[in-house]
């Protein structure tokens, strides 16, 4: 993976490089400079939080690199925008992009089949050029992630209005975690965002089932006894503690009326406005960024060494200390979990 870096490189030069990127050649050389440009700040011990945000970064521009290109020759009105980790500036190696296309109001069902057709082709440079689509299929290539900019406003209401229908409550959160990187139009890039939170503001309800879902245990982290009686020792960090942080940060946020999108800065807006105690805004921030130091190191080693990166770990090839301080920070979400899942389930709380 490791490239030729030119004189004076560093992160802000490996955007530049990116930004006018004339062809594919061009653009991967931009990402392979700022690939190897992460490495090195990783081995420097760079701070996670700072290199995710100059991942996301890299990530953000990539896209944005990658529509102007395909679309260097044709005129359509649209906005991309990036959603999930890459949005919110928390990637890392290996992340994928999860992408959403918002159309002008006059764009007939001919021009909109051909826009997804054109958002194919962007991510089949951005996946030749070591940039992977959301492997759940958040892409601007898919109908459901396609629409007139009237349809995302009238869609986020009725996500609002009916959580349980549609996947209301996932496609509020891809929304409310959403980013314009390139647009066409003259439209405010957080606009699909302000809309979920003006949204949420008139019909607070939704909030109920967001927590739920932040609040569900979809997978849980291996028990002492467990892994010495079956040998299951393998874990999803992201299933079993990454995703319930964030999920209960971007309620709190949205509960709280705030338009933050960073994880850490959702759990502080939470706890100055009294929607989380303080205390476990800052367990779970301290949790958040503890996991992705960790996910940083292991996921960036994958990198070096040519395996692709993953979050599924066994306990086994870990240090003892590592092993107790997964385990701790399990403990402390599973709490949380468990004291805000009783606040999901009682009447009269939102």
């Amino acid at each position: 993976m490791a490239v030729e870096l030119p004189p004076g490189a560093d992160i802000a030069a490996a955007l530049a490089a990116i930004d006018r990127a004339d062809g594919e050649p061009s653009l991967r050389a931009g990402l392979d400079w700022a690939r190897t440009l992460i490495v090195g700040e990783s081995r420097a011990s760079t701070p996670a939080m700072g290199n995710a945000a100059n991942w996301s970064a890299v990530l953000r521009h990539g896209v944005a690199a990658a529509v102007r290109l395909t679309t260097a020759d044709r005129s359509i009105a649209w906005t991309w925008f990036v959603s999930g980790s890459v949005a919110r500036g928390e990637a890392v190696p290996g992340s994928d992009v999860e992408t959403l296309v918002a159309l002008g109001d006059d764009v007939d069902a001919d021009a909109k089949t051909a826009a997804q057709e054109l958002a194919a082709e962007v991510h089949g440079l951005l996946d030749r050029c070591g940039i992977r689509g959301d492997a759940n299929g958040v892409l601007a290539s898919r109908s459901r992630f396609c629409r007139r900019l009237g349809s995302w406003s009238e869609s986020i209401g009725r996500w609002v209005d009916s959580p349980r229908e549609d996947r209301g409550v996932v496609m509020t959160g891809i929304v409310a975690d959403s980013e314009a990187v390139f647009s066409a139009m003259r439209i405010s890039e957080s606009i699909l965002r302000t809309t979920s939170l003006a949204a949420i503001a008139t019909n607070p309800h939704a909030l109920r089932w967001m927590l739920q879902d932040a609040t569900a245990a979809r997978t849980t982290f291996p028990s002492r006894l467990r892994t010495f009686a079956l040998g299951a020792d393998t874990v999803d960090l992201k299933l079993a503690a990454i995703d319930p942080i964030v999920k209960t940060a971007r309620w709190a946020a949205l509960s709280a009326g705030s338009s933050a999108l960073s994880t850490p800065a959702r759990l502080a807006d939470a706890a100055e406005r009294n929607v989380l105690d303080s205390d476990d805004a800052s367990t779970l921030d301290d949790c958040f960024l503890h996991l992705l130091r960790f996910r940083w190191q292991s996921r960036c080693a994958a990198w070096i060494s040519g395996q692709r990166p993953t979050d599924t770990v066994a306990l086994a090839d870990l240090a003892p200390h590592q092993r107790a301080q997964l385990r701790a920070i399990a403990r402390e979400v599973a709490g949380i979990r468990r004291k805000l899942s009783y606040l999901a389930n009682t009447p009269g709380v939102q």
